[in-house]
Formats: C-alpha cells, structure tokens, sequence
C-alpha cells in the first residue's frame, strides 16, 4: 500500500536500523500475540515477550552475549498453525511472530528486506482485521479511508523518520515507548481493556 519509494527508504536502512524498525512493529504487536494466547491457551505469551525484550537490550548494549539464532528458535516454536484454531485471533498473533522473526534475521541471517517484510505483515495484519470488521473485502481506496489503516499508515512513516536518526540509546528507548504505544496494538486491541 505505501509503494515503491517507502520500500526504497526502508531497504535503504543499515542493518541495525532496519532491526529496530521490524522489531518496533513486533512489539506493537505484541498484545495481538498475548490476546490470542490467553484466549486459545496456546503458546507462552512470555517468550515472546522475553525475545523482544532480549533484542531491545541488545540493540541498547552492543556487547551483550546472546545466542540470537536460540531465541529466534524459540520465537519460530510459538507460531501457532492457522488450520488448528477457529478464532481469526490465530492472523494477528502469527504476524507478531513474522515481524519478530524479521528482527532476528536482519541479524541472523541479514538479506536485507527485513523491514520491508515487518512493514507488509503489520499493515496487511491491519487490513485484514479492517476487513473482518467491514465482512467484506475492500477496495485500496476504501483502505485507505480506514481510520485503523490511516494510523499504521502515519505510525510507520514517523517510525521511519526516527530509525534513520544516529544510534543512540535514547533514540532506541524513544523508538520503544512509542512502539509500546500504552500497550495498545496495531489493531487496536489493549490488554488492560
């Protein structure tokens, strides 16, 4: 939906920027994950959250010892399989890992189009939750006209603006209270509500 020159900025990004791009996705993403764990009783909601937290620090404190590849296992082992649940809640909750999954690869195993995945992934989560809602598909303009969309569409353009600031840990801790967003997801969702 953004096009070619949003993908062109982001893929243009060093490698820990684009880390800490797909990794402020995931944790807006977070709460989808968490709901549908508590709900399904599926998964360990806190190994997610022990992964995202495992990769702030590490992005904060560069010389942290951590085997990133163990913790990515341990991410990919928490995704749940779409066909064994009846709630759509399992979409959402998958998207968190992918955009998670992402943030560990640009380290991992770095290609390069790391971000440009977590993009896609976190606003088609938002599209397709839009959709649900709506009970039909929707044109890319009808999207577009979508306040949810809007607001992934602005969060990521901001979130853009600040990864491509110099490395400093206020920024990274900047990045992360913004992605934390007062525990309210892409979608929209809250723990607390």
């Amino acid at each position: 939906m953004f096009g070619d020159k949003f993908y062109k900025k982001l893929n243009k990004l060093m490698p820990w920027q684009q880390t800490l791009f797909s990794l402020a996705l995931a944790e807006r993403m977070y709460p989808n994950y968490q709901l549908f764990s508590e709900a399904c009783d599926f998964g360990q909601a806190q190994k997610l959250r022990l992964a995202l937290d495992t990769m702030w620090q590490y992005l904060v404190q560069r010389s942290m010892q951590v085997d990133l590849s163990a913790q990515l296992e341990e991410v990919e082992s928490q995704i749940p399989e779409p066909q064994k649940f009846d709630s759509y809640g399992v979409y959402p909750a998958i998207d968190a890992c992918v955009a998670l999954c992402s943030a560990y690869n640009s380290v991992v195993c770095r290609i390069g189009d790391e971000a440009e995945e977590a993009s896609k992934v976190s606003l088609n989560c938002v599209a397709g939750f839009v959709e649900l809602l709506a009970e039909r598909e929707l044109s890319e303009e009808e999207l577009y006209e979508q306040e949810l969309v809007e607001q992934e569409m602005e969060f990521q353009v901001e979130l853009l603006q600040r990864v491509a600031q110099p490395r400093d840990e206020k920024v990274i801790e900047g990045i992360r209270e913004l992605a934390t967003a007062q525990g309210v997801s892409n979608l929209g969702i809250s723990l607390d509500s």
